[in-house]
């Protein structure tokens, strides 16, 4: 990553932003720096995928729909059975769990709610 920006003139930017934000990085709980990401990409991928199908779920929808949290989830059990590279974290499970859920909670209250 550091040589791509490199090659576009922007390592120096990113050096200087990346040493400025490091006395505030040793405030923030580390599942705010390392897991929530996590969560909010599923969260936003969800979301995206409800916007596609027109909040539509059916057998079709909910492959797209249900998918990637199943890969997600999947991959962190199988770090947990060292199937797969990488360090097992609950809190990155849990925030794979809210991530989903959250979004088809809207999307039930919407329904439920008729809101236009």
């Amino acid at each position: 990553m550091f040589n791509w920006l490199d090659a576009i003139a922007c390592f120096e930017v990113t050096q200087s932003i990346r040493s400025n934000t490091l006395k505030v990085v040793e405030v923030i709980p580390d599942w705010v720096l390392y897991s929530l990401p996590d969560g909010l990409w599923l969260s936003s991928y969800v979301c995206l995928v409800l916007l596609i199908w027109k909040n539509k779920i059916n057998k079709e929808s909910a492959i797209w729909i249900f998918g990637m949290p199943v890969m997600a989830i999947m991959s962190e059990v199988g770090q947990f059975f060292r199937i797969i590279p990488g360090t097992f974290d609950w809190m990155d499970m849990i925030m794979y769990v809210l991530g989903t859920a959250f979004p088809l909670e809207f999307y039930r209250r919407t329904r439920t709610n008729n809101f236009k």
